[in-house]
């Protein structure tokens, strides 16, 4: 996969970061939900570039 796809993805994955961090902050006023919050997006961004890496498509 080419840099710029892997940045667009992660530009996107930004959105939800923000918004349901800033929503967590304001339930529950912790910095532990939002760093759980992020920690699993991080996760969840490497899981879609692994599973659309070039190497697991195989152009026939």
């Amino acid at each position: 996969m080419d840099l710029a796809r892997k940045i667009a993805i992660a530009i996107v994955m930004i959105i939800p970061a923000f918004v349901i961090a800033g929503l967590l902050w304001a339930l529950v006023e912790s910095w532990a939900p939002v760093v759980i919050w992020e920690i699993v997006l991080v996760i969840m961004y490497f899981q879609i570039i692994k599973r659309i890496s070039p190497t697991s498509h195989q152009h026939t």
